[in-house]
């Protein structure tokens, strides 16, 4: 097949056209390829392995924790804690001891065990509850080997013994650091399993609506599978560049359902629109590419950049996040421009097939959205008065948002997290200072020891200086590196749990006790740990907020201006997308600070929103909003530029989309909803986040908002001042007339 010359001598193709239709051409090469890179990430992924960190904060706190991560070879890891508990007996009861003394003498038998206490061999009371009826063990790891399938084997030990003397009455629960992370990751998995259940089911019964065919909906979903598995091959070696943080995995698959299908679901829709119109298979598949898929693409590159963003906060789990989201959402577009041609060219109208009575034959008319829209074109201005009001008062609570971290406390974790038990009898009957301390770093720079008599008079000083304060809690345990250059001191911290008094804590010890005890002596001393990675990483998220925004708006409104050669446009476009972020946040603060909604979505409010929430909603909001934009805006300007007046446009656009984008934020709304199930806060805060801003976009945006303030705009919607006519022009999306196709 050729393609014959416009009437200016350029071709009617342009670059996402040309790649389809070589894509399409050689649609086995592309396929055997494609199989190649999903094999090979695939292997990657088993052999070799994604290293992850769980590091987040910023400033003092990560400095400190990259001289640990740097300089300490082997660092020993925080204690485990076997609580015993039973109503009925004292501590004091030989029965008691006989229960608690054979399970301290199998886990002093454990691989790995450095050490293992009880109150029967220390005599501290400090090990016995108030009320003598629960018994504290503390258990050590090794330094060296540490230390995941030793800790495996404590939990299944501890979860054995619970069930044999779960007969006389005794309950047996183990909590650590350790341990948490162990129950924290099984947890997790469970969640995720769950969530990419609903996705793919929920999904694949969507496009199937959409659709109507079995195979049609079943393309999207295998293009998502693919780019998830080629970003996480891709995660391998980035991660040996740039450490990940862990949630990156969490991050690929929340944006991979939802782009990876979107994307193919724009272009196959196009695909079928062409073929119904006539259209030979590959002219099919070129004219949706050219079209379609060039407002995919461009979609795409803007949520890239959004969360290029991201990495501009310099917080690993920024980073993290931003990049795996980047590279799913890039192999998302790479895939939409060539895997998915050759697989419609294969398939051909074989796409068709498995069609389910009654579905999938929407007439072109927009259904009730598109009447929607005729009436709010009809009265324009009260409707966007009212939508206006709607969305500000939304986004009211916003003035109040208070961020953080949510306290690790068993009110926050879910109830089939394996330590909820421990650390319920933890926190009523002792405490969690051990759990989450501070650690100071003393670096006495090059050259220096830290065995040195100055170096050591002044971390007595600090000792016994924090010893005096009711906020911390012995013991106060130091470790130096083999280099004896590097001193750690853990401090455990009361309240560990409480944000306001564990920040308090902070700033007594980087105010008062270290200034203190090392004024003078020119040794670099720093603090990390417990409440300082939330303090830090608050700091800095508020400081380089204003670079993101900025970043992320201008590329926004130069893509826009460049694709639509307008000004009016990208500056419309913005405000209204931080008009639905902005509602966002407002939702999140009265549901996640306010307490709203806590029965349905099954959780306690804490009173404050995730410390990265803010910053990470808008970059992925803002770039995902862009997508309905931009499929919307270039139908609406293809009717302009032939011919239609402003207001036919209007209507001609949201028409013609209204099928394919209510379904395609149905999938994204259902995905993000499928977060907002998991037990732990911070990715329900994601989940609703999400899926309220993408459904106030699909909706009151789309269908109101846009519309009116376009009939208002009138003409100069599409103005654009005289010295920027050097703008390159692009042919608009879905022009057909402007191309003329012919078979060899």
């Amino acid at each position: 097949m050729s393609i014959e010359p416009s009437m200016d001598g350029s071709t009617s193709l342009l670059f996402t056209g040309r790649i389809a239709g070589w894509s399409a051409r050689h649609r086995w090469a592309v396929l055997v390829g494609a199989v190649g890179v999903l094999g090979g990430a695939v292997l990657l992924n088993v052999f070799l392995g994604v290293e992850t960190n769980n590091r987040f904060g910023a400033g003092e706190s990560l400095k400190a924790s990259s001289l640990i991560r740097e300089r300490f070879e082997r660092l020993a890891p925080s204690a485990e804690f076997i609580l015993f508990s039973n109503p009925s007996l004292d501590v004091d009861d030989p029965s008691f001891r006989s229960t608690v003394e054979p399970v301290v003498a199998e886990l002093r038998s454990l691989e790995g065990v450095a050490s293992v206490a009880s109150f029967y061999d220390t005599g501290l009371e400090s090990m016995v509850s108030s009320d003598r009826r629960v018994l504290m063990v503390r258990l050590e790891f090794q330094a060296e080997g540490c230390c995941q399938d030793w800790v495996i084997s404590l939990v299944d030990a501890v979860e054995d013994a619970d069930r044999e003397a779960a007969s006389e009455g005794f309950e047996i629960a183990v909590f650590g650091g350790l341990s948490s992370s162990h129950f924290f990751e099984e947890t997790l998995a469970e969640d995720f399993n769950k969530i990419l259940l609903i996705a793919l089911v929920g999904g694949l019964i969507i496009l199937v609506l959409a659709f109507g065919t079995v195979v049609a909906a079943i393309i999207p979903l295998v293009m998502a599978v693919t780019a998830i598995f080629m970003a996480i091959g891709m995660a391998v070696p980035v991660s040996r560049v740039v450490s990940l943080n862990f949630y990156y995995y969490e991050m690929v698959l929340l944006m991979g359902l939802a782009v990876g299908i979107d994307y193919s679901l724009f272009v196959v829709n196009r695909f079928r629109e062409e073929r119904a119109a006539g259209r030979s298979k590959l002219e099919a598949i070129q004219a949706a590419s050219n079209t379609t898929g060039r407002a995919v693409f461009y979609a795409g590159i803007t949520v890239v950049v959004s969360l290029v963003g991201l990495l501009f906060v310099g917080d690993p789990l920024f980073t993290g996040l931003g990049l795996g989201a980047i590279m799913v959402v890039l192999f998302s577009i790479a895939a939409s421009l060539t895997l998915l041609p050759a697989l419609l060219s294969l398939l051909g109208d074989g796409i068709n097939r498995l069609r389910v009575p009654g579905l999938g034959r929407a007439s072109g008319g927009g259904g009730v959205w598109g009447a929607i829209t005729d009436t709010v074109l009809g009265r324009p201005l009260v409707f966007a008065a009212v939508t206006l009001a709607g969305l500000i008062a939304l986004s009211v609570p916003l003035l109040s948002l208070h961020i953080g971290s949510t306290p690790f406390n068993s009110s926050t974790v879910p109830d089939n997290f394996g330590g909820k038990r421990g650390l319920e009898l933890l926190e009523k009957h002792f405490t969690l200072a051990e759990t989450d301390p501070l650690y100071v770093i003393v670096n006495p720079g090059e050259g220096g020891d830290v065995n040195a008599p100055g170096v050591q008079a002044s971390v007595t000083k600090l000792i016994d200086a924090v010893g005096q304060d009711e906020a911390f809690s012995p013991p106060f345990e130091t470790q130096v590196n083999a280099a004896g250059d590097l001193l750690l001191l853990r401090v455990p911290v009361v309240d560990s749990g409480d944000e306001d008094r564990a920040a308090d804590a902070l700033h007594r010890m980087r105010g008062d006790f270290v200034p203190e005890a090392f004024d003078g002596t020119g040794v670099e001393v720093l603090v990390t740990g417990g409440a300082s990675s939330t303090v830090d990483g608050r700091d800095n998220v508020k400081a380089k907020a204003p670079i993101v925004f900025g970043f992320v708006l201008g590329f926004a409104f130069l893509l826009l201006l460049v694709m639509f050669r307008s000004i009016i446009i990208p500056v419309k476009a913005i405000l209204l997308n931080l008009l639905s972020v902005s509602a966002a946040y407002g939702v999140l603060v009265l549901v996640f600070q306010e307490g709203i909604g806590e029965e349905i979505l099954d959780f306690q409010a804490t009173g404050v929103i995730e410390t990265f929430m803010p910053l990470f909603l808008f970059a992925v909001l803002f770039g995902l909003s862009m997508d309905y934009h931009m499929l919307l805006l270039s139908r609406v300007k293809e009717a302009y530029d032939r011919g239609y007046s402003n207001e036919e446009s209007v209507s001609v656009g949201v028409r013609a989309t209204a099928a394919v984008i209510t379904s395609a934020a149905a999938i994204m709304v259902l995905v993000f909803g499928a977060f907002a199930l998991s037990g732990f806060v911070f990715f329900k805060q994601v989940g609703v986040g999400l899926g309220v801003a993408v459904l106030i976009d699909a909706t009151v945006i789309r269908v109101v908002l846009l519309p009116a303030s376009m009939k208002l705009l009138g003409d100069w919607n599409w103005y654009l001042p005289s010295w920027l006519n050097w703008l390159p022009r692009f042919v608009p999306e879905g022009v057909r007339e402007a191309r003329v196709f012919a078979d060899d």
